[in-house]
């Protein structure tokens, strides 16, 4: 089902307001960075290939990073699903002109709890030289742990740090230069929603709820002591 839900959602390209599914948290804003990968980035603008990188639209560059703002989307109030659409992207390009790949219009698609897949227009030459021309590549995969993640309800704020970044098969054929289950940067994002509009129930690990669940344990602790010793005072 939620496969289904994925490729359903992956077919949504720059979603409006109006398109928001009721029940689910509209996307006000967010901020991607995303290195893609240091060891290409240096290749390309090295004494080799010579070449260069230019960005367009959403897509923006601040040393050692690209930037993805203006995204438009949205995320369930659990977060395990959701779309955020950008327009734009970056195109590479060395050796004379030999290699050019464009990497277009990104989305990052909430594919489950903390995971997601990030999909790509891909145009252009590889290094290898084979033309490709393709939309709606699941380019890589998206992951993060418990520890990366910081949501703030009361302010419609979820944000990851540091998640890490595998290419897929699908990438790898479409980009070339890398086989699939390549590393890839690490991307980290920060999202606002409308303040409320987020679950509370699994957030436990922030530092309020940790104390929530400390105070929680204590009291329970309290209650199963007392319990024992009015039990003790009652056996013969």
């Amino acid at each position: 089902m939620r496969e289904a839900v994925a490729l359903a959602l992956a077919a949504v390209v720059g979603v409006s307001p109006a398109s928001v599914p009721e029940g689910t948290c509209e996307v006000r804003d967010i901020s991607i960075t995303w290195g893609f990968k240091e060891s290409f980035r240096s290749y390309i603008s090295g004494s080799i290939a010579q070449g260069s990188w230019e960005v367009s639209g959403d897509v923006g560059y601040e040393i050692p990073h690209f930037t993805l703002t203006g995204g438009t989307g949205y995320v369930d109030a659990a977060r395990d699903e959701g779309i955020v659409a950008f327009e734009g992207g970056i195109v590479f390009s060395g050796h004379d002109g030999i290699l050019e790949t464009a990497l277009q219009n990104p989305e990052l698609i909430i594919t489950g709890t903390r995971e997601a897949t990030l999909v790509l227009d891909v145009t252009g030459d590889t290094m290898e030289e084979v033309s490709v021309n393709q939309r709606d590549v699941r380019f890589a995969t998206v992951t993060w742990g418990r520890g990366a993640e910081e949501v703030v309800p009361s302010e419609g704020v979820w944000g990851v740090e540091g998640a890490q970044v595998v290419l897929t098969q699908e990438g790898s054929d479409a980009f070339g230069t890398y086989p699939a289950g390549e590393v890839m940067d690490p991307m980290s994002f920060r999202l606002e929603v409308s303040p409320g509009c987020l679950d509370e129930g699994t957030i436990w690990w922030i530092p309020g709820g940790v104390a929530a669940l400390t105070v929680g344990a204590s009291a329970l602790a309290l209650a199963i002591q007392r319990g024992r010793r009015s039990r003790g005072q009652e056996r013969p």
